[in-house]
């Protein structure tokens, strides 16, 4: 008796430590998401300031017709292309414009639902170099940084970002 209830303990037991790992690895990988929502834009805003900043334009080409051509050119990175469009790493359409006579980049992402409150949060606390960033209806600028209470109170699951950059 005392060796079958040991066996049923000893498999109850890796049942939940099954449970801990899947739980940890779940967690990870949704961290990982935001992480790379903020590199592949950190990427984008490097590749066009590069390629539109020092033309005649500015950002004035710099549009969701334009998508495209700027996927021949390179301009973005692969795992944010599908086909002809661009989308985030949950699977949201990211749409591109201009904003102060073409002086200006702005880049829509997110908003979709398939992202959680969490990953809102460390995607708008992991973003630098822009002019703002709305969250949602909160809009945050290089004087007034997100930072984790701030970044909580504008983020839900429902959540979309607009980054506008120079």
């Amino acid at each position: 008796m005392d060796g079958i209830l040991g066996r049923i303990v000893a498999i109850v037991l890796g049942l939940l430590a099954l449970v801990g790992i899947a739980y940890a690895g779940y967690n990870g990988f949704q961290s990982h998401k935001a992480g790379v929502v903020a590199t592949n834009i950190a990427q984008l805003i490097t590749n066009a300031r590069a390629g539109f900043s020092q033309g005649n334009n500015g950002y004035t080409n710099f549009t969701t017709a334009n998508i495209p051509a700027m996927i021949t050119g390179g301009m973005f990175p692969t795992d944010m292309v599908r086909g002809t469009t661009l989308v985030d790493t949950w699977g949201n359409a990211v749409t591109l414009s201009a904003a102060n006579s073409g002086s200006q980049g702005v880049i829509r992402f997110g908003g979709g639902g398939a992202q959680t409150a969490k990953q809102c949060v460390s995607t708008a606390t992991s973003l630098r170099d822009f002019v703002s960033l709305a969250v949602g209806t909160t809009t945050f600028t290089q004087a007034n940084l997100p930072d984790q209470a701030t970044a909580g109170a504008a983020c839900s699951a429902t959540a979309s970002f607009t980054l506008t950059f120079q």
